[in-house]
């Protein structure tokens, strides 16, 4: 059984002072330390450029992992400018928080390198990644989660890309291992013994196709559309509007891209099934191909998804209540795409406020992410569909 307390300051000028703020909040939530224990932290970058890592990690004396993110809610809070953090602690789970080490070098490597010693142990039934978002256009989303697949098989895999106020190149973006900070590394949480977590989501409405007629992705490579129609991408995408002499139009950043998946038409009974997911363009490169933040299978099928203020409380409203209506949630952690916030409008925290109002007895956390990580269609391990999102609020029951 996993026990929980959430934790929170704002003295983001005095860095002794939040952690004793932060000492004094654990030991009023009556929370006793069982044999193993993490803190999952999710924070403005600022408090971990002025080293409050340094002294929480002596404080607590736990384990750390984390990362940045731009707006966080908790049981007792809801703001920007926070550090927060929820303390997981059982007798029964054991949990593992490590980092890589050469991630841009080759993150294929680096990741089987950092994770194969580990998971040799056994009963690991829950992975977390807190990947940052790099430079690298050319590493998409998927490449963390098809790596960490390869050595930890089939096992659910959730996460959150960090991301910071600068919301094109996030170039504070940072992830958290005990003590230290990285830009360029993933540093994740394994869960080993006798846990089943639960996932939802809530994506973006379904909207329109961008003409009557059906429209198709007929060349890619892994997040790179190169064709849409047979048509250049480019072309394609200024023929309809969001695009002006190679350059995306105003706005079209904003804009969810459904992907549904080719119907299958075979008897094959090991068949994958048609899923549907969302991405998000970032630009048109030098040969006039669409770069995404993820990958796109060919033969996928586009159109758009539909993103306001009042679908995105509506969904996540729906999701949440979902969650609060299931039984034994010991600890809930959900992370809601940046993009989420900035659609809402003038009040910036209305998705996080409802997430406080439903889950107020509940411990949990909540943050915004630029990029996430969650199972789709989860019901166990051998049901276990990992899957790289945009646009989307994801959630983790424990």
């Amino acid at each position: 059984m996993i026990k929980a307390t959430s934790l929170q300051t704002d003295l983001i000028d005095d860095m002794q002072l939040a952690c004793q703020d932060l000492e004094q909040q654990f030991f009023a939530s009556g929370l006793i330390l069982q044999k193993n224990s993490v803190g999952i932290i999710q924070c403005d970058p600022e408090f971990l450029e002025l080293g409050i890592l340094d002294l929480l990690y002596k404080t607590l004396n736990i384990p750390l992992v984390g990362g940045t993110t731009i707006s966080v809610a908790t049981n007792n809070a809801v703001g920007n400018f926070q550090f927060s953090m929820l303390i997981l602690t059982s007798n029964e789970i054991d949990f593992v928080v490590q980092h890589t080490t050469g991630l841009a070098d080759d993150h294929e490597q680096a990741i089987e390198q950092s994770l194969k010693p580990l998971v040799s142990k056994a009963k690991l039934n829950l992975v977390m990644l807190f990947p940052t978002v790099t430079d690298n256009d050319n590493f998409p989303g998927d490449f963390y989660v098809e790596s960490a697949e390869k050595i930890c098989g089939n096992v659910p895999i959730f996460g959150t890309l960090s991301v910071n106020e600068a919301t094109r190149d996030f170039e504070r973006s940072m992830s958290i291992c005990n003590d230290k900070i990285f830009n360029k590394e993933l540093t994740y949480l394994l869960f080993f013994g006798d846990i089943s977590p639960r996932f939802f989501i809530a994506t973006s409405p379904i909207g329109t196709n961008f003409t009557e007629d059906t429209v198709v992705v007929t060349k890619v490579k892994d997040h790179i559309v190169q064709e849409i129609n047979n048509t250049l991408a480019v072309e394609y995408f200024e023929n309809i509007g969001l695009a002006t002499n190679g350059t995306l139009a105003d706005g079209a950043y904003f804009v969810p891209f459904l992907i549904t998946t080719a119907t299958d038409e075979t008897e094959d009974s090991h068949a994958k099934p048609v899923r549907q997911f969302v991405r998000a363009i970032m630009y048109f490169n030098d040969d006039g191909h669409a770069v995404f933040r993820g990958k796109i299978p060919e033969g996928a099928r586009l159109s758009f998804a539909s993103l306001n203020a009042v679908d995105i409380v509506q969904a996540t409203s729906e999701v949440v209540a979902q969650i609060s209506e299931e039984s034994q949630v010991n600890a809930a952690i959900i992370f809601s795409c940046i993009i989420r916030q900035l659609s809402i409008g003038p009040n910036p925290f209305k998705e996080l406020e409802k997430v406080q109002e439903i889950l107020k007895d509940t411990p949990f956390i909540a943050s915004y992410s630029g990029g996430e990580i969650s199972p789709v269609n989860y019901k166990n391990r051998e049901q276990s569909l990992n899957t790289f999102h945009n646009y989307s609020l994801i959630a983790c029951l424990l």
